[in-house]
């Protein structure tokens, strides 16, 4: 029997690992819909190693349209470093030069970690 990984991911009390599992396989899926409820999961996710897997399954999705909403909104408001630095690598996987503006806003981030994530995915990019 196949398992509803759509409920999965949402469902906190489920194991943290079952829910990163969850990222993973609607990551492969890849469509609108498994991207929607990954972002849906992004932001309603109590924690910071699992909303980090997410945003990095986002990047993953081959997706960027649909993904990169949801992971500008994560660098922008997620409270935890771990996702935002995660975020602003998984927004460079994508691949889309058009990210590099809104990327180059944290080359200067006073918190170290951000600033070198910022770094790094302007990097990425160039590379595309």
């Amino acid at each position: 029997m196949e398992k509803n990984w759509q409920k999965i991911i949402l469902d906190l009390n489920l194991t943290k690992e079952e829910r990163i599992q969850a990222a993973f396989h609607l990551e492969n899926a890849g469509d609108d819909e498994s991207i929607r409820i990954m972002g849906k999961a992004l932001f309603s996710e109590p924690s910071p190693i699992v909303r980090h897997e997410i945003a990095f399954s986002l990047g993953e999705s081959c997706n960027p349209k649909l993904a990169s909403e949801y992971l500008m909104k994560a660098i922008e408001e997620d409270e935890n470093i771990f996702v935002r630095h995660e975020a602003i690598l998984a927004l460079a996987t994508l691949g889309k030069k058009e990210f590099i503006p809104f990327i180059k806003k944290y080359i200067n981030s006073p918190e170290l970690e951000i600033a070198e994530s910022a770094e790094i995915a302007l990097q990425r990019l160039e590379q595309t």
